[in-house]
């Protein structure tokens, strides 16, 4: 499974259909066109927060990653923790 849960305005989502629904009318179309596993979100104040999953592939635009591990192209975020094996352009790196 791709996402395995959203949380979003205060309800938790886990059907795929309803979470990319979702996702495309906040814009986080790089998101559905990363390969993802397991993942776990949250959409707060235009900002998505990445709790736990692995982010395989794609081109991270921005957002806080709190937990997992990260194997894409991270283009601008804060990076809080987790294992990252992926390609560094700019960003706030907290740890």
């Amino acid at each position: 499974m791709k996402i395995k849960e959203l949380k979003y305005k205060d309800n938790i989502y886990t059907n795929e259909r309803v979470i990319n629904n979702i996702l495309k009318t906040e814009n986080f179309y790089w998101l559905i066109d990363s390969e993802l596993e397991n993942a776990v979100i949250e959409i707060k104040n235009n900002t998505l927060i990445w709790y736990n999953g692995s982010y395989i592939s794609g081109n991270w635009h921005y957002g806080i990653f709190k937990d997992g591990s990260f194997y894409g192209i991270w283009e601008n975020g804060i990076w809080e923790g987790g294992n990252f094996s992926g390609k560094w352009k700019s960003g706030i790196n907290l740890i």
